[in-house]
């Protein structure tokens, strides 16, 4: 099998020396550069007592600096601490001391939030800045500190089986925890998901908007193995990403459904030139089937969609040739999450871990060499990790094809007198409707039937349409159960911290102050 992270970033590095890896904006850093940097940070992290095994924080946005920084964690046989930049203080301050970090590095733009930080976690002793000047902190600036170093790889010995990572789950259906990985296990995910998935070429001109503290930093090393080269953009915006595609002759990029929403619907989309795309991953929710018909006609069979979860890895994929429209079964197809991937083994399971057959709806379980070794909190791996199997929160079945598909989260569930409203299939009723932009849907409290069902809905621009007229359409759909009981037309649905819908911000007011979250 192959060595550690570091080992494997070093032997693109010296295959593919003078290209361009990283491209941020006006600065570019080649292969030779990358490993150099990443070597420099690993030598002042040892230079500044961190020990092997220690755990860094790393609070960054997508930036030249953010990858060799990784790296450099690693290669000073460190442990990588996510810390999502949208995250709040008072969540980072949660998630570094339930790691423990002694280290923190991040960027000047963070002061406010690195401040609320000082003083609340004793172990964290080390700060270090990069950007903004040298002094206006007394912390260690990046750029000097770093600069002192020997380009020489630092001399740690780190095994593959050495933890490397604490991730976060999104905290999308309760509190964020932390999710173990080691080098061996983040590599089978981060390389053989990101070529499975990707469909990674050579030269690939990946554009990272989505943070790489998301389900982008899969396709990186990927990348970097076939000689490309990453693009950091500041965020997930529409205009920053088609302006990108046209600047750098962007091949790939991985996005969220609502990113691909805007751009079906950007007045200016057609001012640019978007010939050089290739590929187009979508994850964090599936695409409802009316959306993405009308996304294929306008792009073409680009479309990749990735299933995954922080804890089970990448589980399923519904690749290009999959992402046809000619016939019913295509559209089913559409909603579906793919096929699992070939080294990936799924089961459902029912609430006694049971297998079912196919076709019977149950939690989505898999299994594979790059899930999750346990949860930084060992008391709660019984929650997901059972017999071997991870259990992802997911309701779903496996279709007579062979592909999965993703019912609901097993927490959205809603139950309403007594019958079960899974929210995902009234939200992609919703989509199919003209004026229907965005939406989501969640149960409310009511004093009959225990829980309503509630929607949320964005209007696509210059539409208008009415509460009436969004039940009916759902109604004449799935019928009288399912269909939203209220409506509430909102600007903009908000997020959490990995670009998902907040339904737990959704929630809040109308469950505020209950003992109990379902009716």
């Amino acid at each position: 099998m192959w060595g550690t992270l570091p080992d494997t970033l070093d032997k693109a590095c010296g295959n593919f020396q003078e290209r361009i890896a990283i491209i941020d904006d006006e600065r570019t850093l080649t292969y030779t550069g990358l490993r150099d940097l990443s070597n420099q940070i690993g030598s002042a992290l040892v230079a500044i007592g961190v020990e092997k095994g220690e755990r860094v924080g790393l609070l960054l946005p997508n930036s030249l600096e953010f990858i060799p920084s990784q790296h450099g964690v690693w290669k000073a046989g460190a442990v990588l601490v996510q810390m999502p930049t949208r995250a709040s203080a008072s969540v980072h301050q949660a998630n570094l001391e339930q790691t423990e970090a002694t280290t923190l590095i991040y960027h000047a733009k963070f002061d406010d939030t690195v401040a609320q930080l000082r003083g609340a976690l004793p172990r964290l002793i080390n700060f270090v800045r990069v950007g903004g000047d040298p002094a206006d902190s007394a912390d260690h600036d990046f750029a000097t500190l770093v600069g002192k170093q020997p380009t020489d790889r630092p001399d740690v010995a780190i095994d593959q089986h050495d933890e490397c990572y604490v991730l976060f789950t999104s905290g999308s259906t309760g509190e964020p925890k932390g999710v173990l990985q080691s080098h061996f296990t983040w590599g089978h995910y981060s390389i053989t998901a990101g070529l499975e998935i990707g469909d990674t070429r050579f030269g690939e001109v990946f554009a990272h908007g989505a943070p790489l503290t998301h389900f982008s930093q899969i396709f990186v090393m990927p990348t970097f193995l076939r000689g490309g080269t990453n693009v950091m953009l500041p965020g997930l915006e529409v205009d920053a990403l088609l302006n990108a595609i046209s600047r750098y002759g962007v091949t790939a990029t991985a996005v969220v459904p609502t990113i691909i929403y805007l751009l079906l619907d950007h007045p200016h989309r057609e001012d640019h030139d978007l010939s050089s795309l290739n590929t187009m991953i979508y994850a964090g929710s599936p695409i409802a089937p009316d959306r993405l018909k009308q996304a294929l006609e306008v792009f073409g069979q680009i479309f990749i969609q990735a299933y995954a979860g922080t804890e089970p890895g990448y589980v399923s994929c519904l690749r290009k040739v999959d992402h046809r429209v000619d016939t019913e079964e295509d559209l089913r197809r559409l909603a579906s999450g793919g096929r699992p991937i070939p080294y990936v083994d799924v089961s459902i399971q029912d609430d006694e871990d049971n297998h079912l057959a196919q076709g019977e709806v149950g939690e989505v379980c898999s299994r594979q060499l790059g899930q999750m070794l346990g949860y930084v909190d060992a008391t709660r791996n019984a929650e997901a990790l059972r017999a071997g199997w991870v259990h992802t929160g997911d309701i779903g079945k496996i279709g007579d094809d062979g592909f999965l598909y993703i019912v609901d989260r097993k927490k959205d569930l809603v139950v309403s007198g007594g019958f079960n409203v899974f929210p995902r299939q009234v939200e992609d009723v919703l989509l199919g409707h003209p004026a229907v932009a965005q939406s989501a849907v969640i149960g409310v409290p009511h004093e009959k039937w225990g829980e309503a069902v509630h929607a949320f809905v964005v209007t696509k621009p210059g539409a208008t349409t009415t509460v009436e007229e969004i039940q009916a359409h759902v109604k004449a759909e799935l019928g009288a159960i399912p269909s939203p009981k209220t409506v509430d037309f909102i600007a903009e649905l908000p997020v959490n911290p990995a670009g998902k819908v907040d339904k737990k911000a959704l929630r809040l007011p109308f469950w505020e102050g209950r003992d109990r979250q379902v009716g």
